[in-house]
């Protein structure tokens, strides 16, 4: 999808041109304006970061769903806490909005940028499209019964070209569990992605990352596939990547997902 952009307030706030009319009848004409926007609740796990659902009307009347993920300026603790541990990159919703457009560019769906707008205050934020008609990965391979085999191996299939897309165009996204991966049935079994704030942008793609999300991926999937299924996504990924996965990081791969599992096992207890 080729999104083209449009600077507004000064450079403040950029929006995708196809959506201009939506956004500028809503009285989006602003960083700040989209910062203010009416908003509900939905997920505010860290203090500097919450996702609201906002509500906007299209020219024929209809309510159209979008999100508005705001984001706070990193506080000096957390600056602190992330400089010891060697994570120096800071991300805001102007880095979600640059992962969103290189997603689509590079061919791999995700959520349609609508805005994103920064305030002289540090504060910023992103408004996307809302997916609809969605069921979470997570729980479509939990329901799969034993005569759906080809479908799922369809949407395994699915998944590792949509791994080895993403890797090979130099990108990773560091939080790779089943539960990010929205499956639209009625679309021939679409995939979708969320959550890209913390995507890394990186060419070549340092083989640490690889190791994240793949052992992410394995740690989400490992009871709801066999073995051989997950041999059938090592092969599509290789072929899409274009480079197999040496002994070595198949190992760490494992380690990673174990690492994870015991993880996990002790939060749950």
């Amino acid at each position: 999808m080729n999104i083209e952009i449009e600077n507004l307030d000064g450079g403040n706030l950029r929006i995708n041109s196809e959506y201009r009319d939506l956004l500028l009848a809503s009285g989006i004409d602003s960083a700040g304006k989209l910062w203010n926007l009416q908003s509900e609740s939905v997920k505010n796990i860290r203090k500097e970061r919450g996702t609201d659902r906002v509500w906007l009307v299209g020219q024929s009347g209809e309510k159209i769903e979008t999100f508005i993920k705001r984001y706070q300026p990193v506080s000096f603790r957390e600056w602190l806490k992330n400089a010891f541990s060697l994570k120096f990159t800071h991300f805001d919703a102007w880095h979600e909005w640059e992962s969103i457009i290189a997603f689509h560019r590079n061919g791999l769906s995700t959520a349609v940028p609508l805005a994103v707008g920064r305030n002289h205050d540090g504060t910023n934020c992103i408004l996307t499209l809302g997916i609809t008609g969605y069921t979470r990965a997570s729980d479509l391979f939990e329901k799969f019964g034993g005569d759906e085999i080809e479908r799922k191996e369809y949407l395994i299939d699915k998944l590792a070209v949509y791994a080895g897309t993403m890797h090979k165009a130099g990108m990773a996204h560091q939080d790779f569990y089943l539960v990010h991966f929205f499956i639209r049935e009625q679309d021939k079994d679409a995939v979708y992605l969320i959550d890209l704030q913390r995507v890394i942008l990186q060419q070549p793609l340092r083989e640490r990352w690889i190791v994240k999300d793949l052992g992410q991926l394995l740690f989400s999937a490992r009871n709801v596939v066999t073995d051989n299924e997950i041999q059938c996504f090592r092969e599509k990924y290789e072929e899409v990547r274009g480079e197999k996965l040496s002994g070595s990081l198949v190992a760490s791969i494992a380690r990673k997902a174990a690492k994870i599992t015991a993880r996990d096992a002790r939060k749950s207890q």
